[in-house]
């Protein structure tokens, strides 16, 4: 899948690829590993992490200087709000990154570029179109579904319940 990706943006002078973790790490690292054997140049994979304080992203561990002046693919698993994405995306280019594109392997929530931050290309290995709801009418919450805890953001939608008491 990151080969597939890879040869998408092959023709862009991808310099570095760059994801959310924790989840987006591999994928930037393989997608890297393939545009460096396609392109025969050195592409370098590095990461985005959460700030603890907010949802904003941070480029930290000395990969903030390899992103000033370069030609940056991000690269995501699943699109759903976009909003990882786009901060990745944001956060890229106040450091001086040149974003190429986004490569995502799944765009469910049918992102399109405005929504995460405008780059020249949004690419999908896939798109699919998935129900999503609010709380207040999500008719598997009405059916007393189990709600995963596992997975996804399963625990985070438990611990707000629980403070909304």
């Amino acid at each position: 899948m990151c080969q597939a990706i890879a040869l998408h943006f092959a023709g862009n002078g991808v310099e570095v690829v760059i994801a959310p973790a924790i989840g987006g790490v591999i994928l930037s690292q393989w997608t890297a590993h393939h545009l460096s054997a396609i392109t025969g140049q050195e592409v370098l994979g590095v990461y985005a992490e959460k700030a603890q304080s907010d949802e904003t992203f941070l480029i930290k561990r000395g990969y903030d200087q390899l992103i000033a002046g370069k030609k940056v693919l991000v690269v995501e698993d699943v699109l759903t709000t976009g909003g990882s994405a786009r901060k990745v995306v944001e956060v890229t280019r106040a450091l001086g990154g040149d974003i190429v594109g986004l490569g995502v392997l799944c765009n469910r929530g049918g992102i399109t570029p405005p929504e995460v931050a405008n780059p020249p290309k949004l690419f999908a290995l896939t798109n699919i179109a998935l129900d999503v709801y609010e709380e207040t009418n999500c008719p598997l919450c009405a059916q007393g579904a189990p709600i995963n805890t596992d997975m996804g953001k399963g625990r985070e939608f438990l611990a707000c319940l629980l403070k909304l008491g």
